[in-house]
């Protein structure tokens, strides 16, 4: 179950595509439905190197039309291996290149 409004989903597909990540992934409470109300939205990003202007990506969804936090991490071969075990193995992808 993605406790994320459709609108929102829709939103961080569109900054995706805009930035050409390569995959958006919803990770965390939200994602396991374990999440309160005021829980913020932790998103793994995986960014084509040299192509995605991560910081421009970063500062657009977290300007966002939500009153909740967004945590963006970029993922990369340098990304902590137990981080990338958990958005592997909890996360729900909202956007990904590959399936467009």
């Amino acid at each position: 179950m993605v406790a994320l409004d459709a609108r929102l989903i829709q939103a961080i597909c569109e900054l995706g595509q805009k930035y050409e990540a390569r995959k958006i992934v919803l990770f965390g409470s939200r994602a396991k439905g374990s999440h309160r109300p005021n829980s913020d939205i932790d998103l793994a990003v995986y960014s084509i190197p040299g192509v995605t202007k991560e910081g421009s990506l970063a500062g657009e969804l977290d300007d966002l039309d939500t009153l909740l936090k967004i945590d963006v991490v970029f993922i990369t071969e340098k990304t902590d291996r137990k981080l990338q075990d958990a958005v592997q193995k909890e996360g729900v992808v909202l956007y990904d290149r590959l399936s467009e």
